[in-house]
């Protein structure tokens, strides 16, 4: 048996709810049909730079964060936002920071980009029946206002909005209303289908990625 620790450097707090159920289901599937052998995966630990390194380059802030949980991780998410031009947040946001964790681990630890298109809310779209569960409502897709095909979910210019859009017709009352979206996030990481993910390129691009790492460790066949 060997185990694999995981951890996320995210952008926001929200991001954290949703990505790391996600993720964690995401590597639990592929070592189920790729692992050279029995693979415990831990869950997602959710890393913050330490305060000293809270005016340094955001490379320096994700290396000081995973510094700071040495030894409970082999793989390291990094995530970023698209906001419309993936291919830039990823210059900009993530592969700095890529470079820094292999200068500093090598081959102890990998890094893999997690990058919507534009926000982490439009992975949430794409599965109705999810959100259906998690809400706790029958409105089919169209009266939650979900895009149409699924796989346009990250065609949505605001992926945030839809998705909040998408709670208010469920007519949430007291507490619930109170509490919003995001309270729903991680229900939603744990629900939502990696089939219907894999619709969308960002998701593909990133679960390529995690295999390239996963088998750079040996952990994959």
């Amino acid at each position: 048996m060997r185990y694999l620790g995981l951890a996320l450097y995210a952008e926001g707090r929200t991001d954290y709810y949703f990505l790391q159920p996600l993720l964690e289901r995401l590597c639990v599937d592929i070592c189920l049909r790729e692992a050279s052998g029995l693979v415990e995966v831990t869950a997602v630990l959710g890393l913050d730079h330490p305060p000293p390194s809270e005016q340094e380059p955001r490379e320096v802030r994700i290396r000081e964060a995973a510094l700071s949980a040495l030894g409970q991780w082999s793989v390291l998410f990094v995530h970023a936002d698209g906001a419309g031009d993936p291919l830039r947040a990823r210059g900009q946001q993530i592969d700095p920071a890529l470079d820094t964790l292999q200068a500093t681990f090598g081959a102890d630890g990998r890094g893999v980009a997690v990058v919507p298109i534009r926000e982490t809310e439009a992975w949430a779209l794409v599965d109705g029946d999810a959100l259906r569960q998690v809400f706790g409502t029958s409105l089919d897709d169209r009266a939650l206002g979900l895009p149409q095909p699924a796989h346009r979910a990250e065609a949505v210019n605001d992926p945030k909005q839809c998705l909040a859009m998408a709670f208010a017709a469920t007519a949430p009352t007291g507490a619930r209303r109170r509490r919003g979206v995001s309270d729903y996030l991680g229900a939603l990481g744990e629900q939502i289908s990696l089939e219907r993910l894999r619709l969308l390129e960002s998701f593909l691009t990133l679960e390529l990625e995690l295999k390239g790492a996963l088998r750079g460790l040996n952990f994959l066949r």
